[in-house]
């Protein structure tokens, strides 16, 4: 309809009147959250700002950005917030894949003085079908991390009860939808091969940083960041385990390798990981996926069921593809490794890590 525009070029920005940050915001090679991108993006704003213009920070960010980082910038040549410009916050929602349009996804509202929020609510009720306004940005803040903390920490919890309900012989996914029968006080969590993305396992270190500046991190936060960042050298330990320990010169083919099924998407992806997990220990790694994505120094099998050099000796489902074919998956070698709970067991030797 010709209403959008796109430019990598700062300088032909229009002076707008709402400027939506919406840029990433990992960790950097320490753990810590890197805000360059907030703060580059927030210079882009300051140099094209008019009178009365909205600014809202979408990007997951920790307490204290709003009313830090973006007002220091904002009011560097003395404007003022809540009368020269406007600021607020609004935590991204994202749920790559999903069917369901962005605009019935609830957005949550902060800003530092009432102005402000009246401005932002007016743009965000043209955008989505709820606004939820609160009482401070910080409260905006932390909610975005304390729904990544919730999941990081649930996945976690299911990935180590999937292994001790396969040693039980139970299976996992039937006791999750059994449980999830029940109307109240209980949320479903699938088991995989680790929660990965731009969100789950980064968003929980913004939260511990600024609970460890005010004296209380969460010591269970802590311990499931660490269960899910060992969760992909769990499922390689159980391959060598299967090999006795030797691991060098086997032929192994990872199934799968985005970090979420049907989204091209290789942040963080846990099957990435179990592939330079398994090159690490001297095995022939593999990698086979249908979506359009490139995982540099390992080779790609285009035709799982015509591997070069003949079957792989063992193969990983590394992410569930909708496109697979789960009940011949386990044919494709002479074990299969399942860290999600999904392959048949009568279509080959499977085992459940």
């Amino acid at each position: 309809t010709g209403c959008f525009a796109a430019t990598a070029d700062r300088a032909s920005l229009p002076r707008a009147d709402a400027w939506f940050i919406c840029v990433p915001t990992p960790l950097d090679g320490e753990g810590r959250p890197d805000l360059g991108p907030v703060r580059a993006a927030l210079e882009t704003c300051r140099a094209g700002l008019r009178p009365g213009a909205l600014v809202c920070l979408v990007s997951t960010c920790q307490p204290g950005a709003t009313n830090g980082l973006c007002r220091d910038v904002l009011e560097r040549d003395g404007a003022l917030i809540g009368q020269d410009v406007y600021l607020a916050v609004s935590p991204e929602r994202e749920d790559p894949g999903r069917a369901e349009s962005p605009r019935r996804v609830p957005r949550l509202l902060g800003a530092p003085d009432a102005a402000s929020l009246a401005r932002a609510r007016g743009v965000w009720e043209r955008l989505v079908d709820r606004v939820v306004p609160v009482a401070t940005p910080e409260i905006a803040e932390c909610a975005k991390l304390l729904e990544n903390a919730y999941r990081l920490v649930n996945i976690a919890l299911m990935d180590e009860l999937h292994r001790g309900f396969a040693a039980l012989g139970v299976p996992t996914r039937a006791v999750v939808a059994a449980a999830a029968t029940k109307p109240f006080g209980f949320a479903p969590f699938w088991p995989g091969a680790g929660a990965g993305g731009h969100c789950i396992p980064v968003d929980p270190g913004y939260l511990q940083m600024e609970l460890a500046r005010a004296g209380q991190p969460s010591a269970l936060v802590a311990l499931a960041a660490a269960a899910n960042a060992a969760r992909p050298r769990r499922v390689v330990d159980a391959v060598a385990a299967e090999f006795d320990g030797r691991l060098a010169g086997r032929r192994i083919l990872v199934m799968g390798v985005t970090y979420k099924p049907g989204v091209a998407d290789l942040r963080v992806a846990a099957p990435v990981a179990i592939l330079s997990g398994l090159a690490a220990r001297g095995a022939v790694a593999m990698w086979h996926d249908p979506l359009p994505v490139e995982v540099e120094g390992f080779a790609r099998v285009e035709d799982p069921a015509r591997c070069p050099d003949g079957p792989p000796e063992a193969v990983i489902l590394g992410t569930p593809q909708p496109s697979f074919d789960l009940a011949a998956l386990p044919r494709l070698a002479p074990v299969a490794f399942d860290p999600f709970g999904l392959l048949p067991r009568d279509a080959g030797r499977v085992v459940v890590v």
